[in-house]
């Protein structure tokens, strides 16, 4: 895949995820996504645990995101890298999380998920009830 494609799949992902779109974020990914975490090493998977997530659980997130920035982004043939900015209501106040999302292409040309840098403060709020699903990486 093109370099430029590439990051135009992962731009209409975030752009999705931004409207609250499940039916258009799902149509992004492979039938079989898988989300790891690092340096949490942890990782969710599977089509129902994905969809799950975005039509239940990123509902909720998004209510707490008071703002975000995109720092960066970077692509070749077959990876898009973004890093993010994210601004959360916690429960004590603001809280800010540096994010850093590379998003492979499968074989079929949608995105096989994404592996996040970040806080597990930040994988907590994005995941909410969904985070015990989580599995250590092997």
């Amino acid at each position: 895949m093109e370099p430029d494609a590439v990051l135009a799949l992962a731009r209409e992902h975030a752009a999705a995820e931004a409207l609250g779109d499940a039916d258009r974020t799902l149509a992004t990914l492979c039938p079989n996504p898988v989300f790891e975490f690092f340096p949490s090493r942890l990782t969710i998977g599977g089509w129902d645990n994905i969809e799950t997530f975005y039509r239940e659980q990123y509902p909720r997130f998004a209510t707490k995101v008071t703002g975000y920035e995109v720092l960066g982004e970077w692509t070749n043939d077959h990876t898009a890298i973004q890093e993010y900015q994210v601004e959360i209501a916690g429960d004590e106040g603001p809280e800010t999380y540096r994010v850093m999302s590379m998003a492979p292409v499968s074989p079929e040309g949608k995105l096989a998920g994404e592996r996040l840098y970040c806080d597990e403060g930040f994988i907590r709020h994005l995941l909410g009830p969904l985070f015990g699903l989580c599995q250590p990486l092997d």
